[in-house]
């Protein structure tokens, strides 16, 4: 049987300041949340394409609880094509989608009027089946554990197959960030399945011989810049398990140590234009850039021109420039200048107490993001 494992497409999702241009399609809207549905057009192509036997989406198909009129119709356009090319779809719900309180009810609704597709959001084990296959679905909610722990393997399918998602613990070390998030005790997983299929987790990654996490079909931070993006397909008995690629939009981070090239600094070259040549190099068109400035001095710092840097950026559908400096030292002046929000956080977590130094590399990525970078 020949499975299309997919998740975590996060329709709805938008980030940093531009737009897409006049006279395309999408005019004026949002450029990043434009490449989550170009991403999920791309998505639906292909499992169309690939004819398996039942489509498997793994949780978070929407980014939040109240997508906008336009995730919906967006969603339910792709759908409808799944369900036109007779393609049978299961889809869990994940942390993303899933209200918190029971009075809000359930964006996934709406699904059930698609003929074939089989929207799973009641947050216990509930069951599919196509075929020869029974899926076993356990949507995410507060007790995703407990849930998933009371899932069984049908004793009369020939093959089984279960369907959730979480950050499984045990495994991987997972950081707890994410609003409403629930973690899996690896144990929890086991139990006789020819395999689970997991969202939740944005990098493909395989967890034992018949575990996958099958990633994002789209990046959405720094943290996936280096990851590619796409979808399983996966073959049972088995399991035979690939992934397959989709295009979409590129994350870059430059680096730029002033320690390290303090000789070419000092033979005439300016900070400013060493890190233009290193920004220039990157061909920031199109690109999500940012800009990393380590042991920079403040005075050394006060010396860069950053509008010839964004101006260098302005085609970037993002560009953030984040100087880490040498001396964290706040000296109080009678009449002080205040830099970026962004700076003044920096400045403010530098003389933080943090348990781990990756934390405040992970903090200003998320404020940076939040803020959209220097724009």
């Amino acid at each position: 049987m020949k499975i299309f494992h997919c998740a975590d497409t996060h329709l709805g999702f938008r980030a940093y300041s531009r737009h897409v241009p006049e006279g395309e399609p999408d005019a004026g809207l949002n450029l990043r949340e434009a490449d989550v549905y170009a991403a999920w057009d791309r998505l639906i192509a292909a499992a169309i394409a690939a004819k398996p036997d039942v489509v498997i989406h793994a949780g978070d198909l929407f980014d939040r609880v109240r997508p906008s009129n336009r995730a919906i119709d967006r969603a339910l356009e792709g759908l409808h094509r799944l369900s036109q090319a007779g393609l049978p779809t299961i889809i869990v719900a994940g942390n993303h989608e899933t209200p918190r309180l029971r009075e809000t009810g359930h964006v996934f609704r709406l699904l059930r009027r698609i003929p074939g597709i089989h929207p799973l959001f009641a947050g216990k084990p509930e069951q599919v089946a196509i075929g020869d296959l029974l899926v076993t679905g356990v949507a995410h909610s507060g007790q995703l554990a407990e849930r998933v722990g009371e899932a069984r393997p049908g004793p009369n399918a020939k093959l089984n197959l279960l369907v959730t998602h979480g950050a499984v613990s045990g495994i991987k070390e997972f950081r707890n960030s994410e609003l409403n998030q629930a973690a899996l005790p690896d144990a929890t997983l086991q139990g006789g399945w020819d395999y689970v299929a997991l969202g939740h987790y944005h990098e493909f990654t395989a967890l034992g011989h018949n575990t996958w996490y099958c990633g994002s079909n789209e990046r959405f931070s720094f943290s996936e810049e280096r990851e590619p993006k796409g979808y399983a397909m996966v073959e049972l008995p088995g399991p035979q398990v690939e992934h397959y690629e989709i295009a979409c939009r590129q994350f870059i981070t430059l680096s730029y140590d002033c320690q390290d090239k303090a000789g070419a600094a000092s033979a005439g070259n300016g900070l400013t234009e060493q890190l233009l040549a290193q920004l220039e190099a990157a061909v920031p068109n199109d690109k999500v850039i940012r800009q990393r400035v380590w042991n920079v001095s403040r005075e050394e710092w006060s010396t860069v021109d950053r509008r010839t840097l964004l101006h260098a950026a302005s085609g970037a559908i993002n560009y953030a420039l984040n100087p880490e400096f040498s001396d964290t030292t706040v000296e109080l002046q009678a009449a002080p200048e205040l830099g970026t929000l962004l700076e003044e956080f920096r400045d403010y977590l530098a003389g933080q107490p943090l348990q781990k130094p990756t934390e405040r590399d992970w903090l200003l990525e998320q404020v940076a993001e939040l803020l959209g970078g220097n724009r």
